[in-house]
């Protein structure tokens, strides 16, 4: 039982991955940098958001013992399976390359190095662990070392707390001339970032990584919840301390070594390296976790033989297929593009497919022959068509936005 629930590490991992990466420090920084905690309501939509669809893949996955690519594949076909394999392929490669590109920059700033030295070495070392590894290993480290995030919390705490002045900003903005499209660039970006199609996959086909059956629906209940939710105090604290400390300063955050001076003004020095410990980690999880989702996702789909706990001669095309994923990873972050605004980017290109990877939900989440008495409710039901909604608003909105923006 005491191992059992230890497994909430897959849900905090799932966070630090999922939730806190490249693509949410580079939105939440800029958010706070640029419009105070005007934006801070998006974070906890797009917070309840992933709980809600956390808590169904695990159900689903639990109770039926299929995966989420498994379902879609059974129950649409084999060719539907294809149109949102191929938006998370694409949105998903994109953002690998800024989660390499952000532990690089951890690297560089922890050394003074450039952290295009550091670059391919970020991708080698998560090969080795994803490659070598097993599950608890990939689980339990990350989640541990993401545990660094509540240095944001005490920032805010060491700055005395958050300023009586900064609070009207939750309700009225900081709009400067020209910002509205960025405010709503950011919204989109916040959201593809947040409810990340990877997360799903990853956090389904740990379940069954995990052994999950029936009984371990409470335990699944209580891993969404504290696990998203710790991802979600990470990413409304760092837009707090965007607002706290750069906006005064008029630093817009455009690097992610910007971002780090967040740190540096309560903690100085020290400050600066816990930065670069949490981007380091928050974005080695999220690699870890992109590049086993797409490995899971295609594996699931064509049949193949996949998981951690198989040797790679035993699921030998799912480690083809995560060495491949890497590799393309590397070749998009060889072209030169910053790996904030690669995040930025990637995380809008995500909200433009959200509602290909996460409409099957409302027809898998009520069929009675996966999930027999555990299917959706009547509230549940509600929420997934509410948040189906506001994905095919910020689907359509986020292509006209990153022409206007400019990409950020």
């Amino acid at each position: 039982m005491k191992k059992q629930w230890l497994a909430i590490a897959l849900g905090i991992m799932t966070a630090t991955g999922g939730f806190l990466d490249a693509g949410t420090v580079a939105t939440s920084g800029e958010a706070g940098a640029k419009f105070g905690l005007g934006l801070i309501w998006a974070v906890l939509l797009a917070t309840i958001a992933v709980i809600l669809l956390v808590e169904m893949v695990g159900r689903f996955t639990a109770v039926s013992q299929k995966t989420y690519a498994d379902a879609i594949r059974e129950d649409f076909g084999f060719r539907f399976y294809l149109l949102p394999l191929t938006a998370e392929i694409i949105a998903e490669s994109l953002l690998l390359a800024a989660e390499l590109g952000g532990m690089a920059i951890a690297l560089s700033l922890l050394t003074g190095i450039s952290y295009h030295v550091f670059f391919p070495l970020a991708a080698l070392f998560v090969w080795m662990m994803a490659w070598r590894g097993s599950f608890d290993l990939i689980e339990n480290g990350p989640a541990m070392l993401g545990l660094l995030t509540l240095s944001f919390v005490a920032g805010i705490i060491a700055l005395g707390g958050i300023p009586l002045t900064l609070l009207p900003t939750l309700w009225k903005p900081n709009f400067q001339q020209g910002t509205v499209a960025d405010y709503f660039y950011l919204v989109a970006g916040i959201l593809g970032a947040t409810i990340s199609p990877y997360l799903l996959h990853f956090y389904s086909s740990g379940a069954r990584e995990e052994n999950w059956s029936g009984k371990s629906l409470l335990l699944n209940r209580v891993t969404a919840i504290v696990g998203m939710s710790f991802g979600s105090l990470g990413s409304m604290a760092l837009v707090v301390l965007g607002a706290i400390v750069l906006q005064p300063l008029n630093i817009t955050s455009n690097t992610l070594g910007e971002l780090g001076l967040a740190m540096a003004k309560p903690f100085g020095i020290v400050g600066s390296f816990l930065f670069a410990l949490v981007l380091f980690t928050t974005c080695l999880g999220a690699a870890l976790e992109i590049t086993l989702a797409l490995s899971y996702n295609v594996s699931q789909g064509f049949g193949w033989e996949w998981g951690e706990g198989k040797k790679p001669v035993e699921a030998a095309r799912f480690n083809l297929a995560l060495t491949i994923f890497l590799l393309v990873g590397v070749a998009i972050g060889l072209i030169g593009v910053d790996p904030l605004q690669l995040a930025l980017f990637a995380s809008t290109v995500i909200a433009l497919f959200l509602p290909i990877s996460l409409a099957p939900f409302l027809i898998i989440m009520n069929d009675s022959q996966y999930l027999g008495d555990k299917t959706n409710k009547r509230f549940t039901n509600i929420a997934i068509i509410c948040i189906l909604l506001i994905a095919f608003v910020v689907a359509i909105v986020s292509l006209p936005l990153v022409i206007i923006t400019g990409g950020g």
